[in-house]
């Protein structure tokens, strides 16, 4: 293993379903970036939550993402970009709604992109992040 970066698996969410890692943190100088693989709507036993909800399913991938960054010693404050993948734009509304929820405090640099399937054909959004912790 590399030693001027550490890989993060949480015990928190599902472990990952293949070769990597639930994050990556790297430091730099007196901060550390945190890059966190797409987390999606699963729970920690690796069952689907909110099956055809965008909203419920946004919820779910935005809590495991705060749970890996709890254990990589940061939270959603210190995000400064997202990735989205979505399988509907349409479903748009019912994202953000989630998303200007939770992100209210913070504007973090983001993109949203409609993709024509995740891996797993039930899955409607996965969401990757780099966040900024001092």
């Amino acid at each position: 293993m590399n030693s001027s970066f550490r890989q993060v698996q949480s015990p928190a969410v599902a472990p990952p379903s293949g070769a990597f890692s639930h994050a990556t943190v790297i430091p730099v100088g007196d901060a550390r970036l945190i890059f966190v693989s797409g987390q999606v709507p699963v729970d920690a036993a690796g069952t689907l939550v909110g099956a055809g909800d965008m909203e419920a399913q946004t919820e779910q991938v935005l809590h495991n993402l705060q749970l890996v960054l709890q254990d990589c010693g940061s939270d959603l404050r210190e995000v400064v970009k997202l990735t989205s993948f979505v399988t509907d734009a349409g479903a748009r509304a019912a994202f953000s709604k989630v998303r200007n929820r939770v992100f209210a405090d913070s504007r973090p640099a983001s993109t949203f992109v409609e993709v024509s399937s995740l891996v797993h054909p039930q899955w409607l959004v996965e969401i990757e992040a780099v966040a900024v912790s001092r």
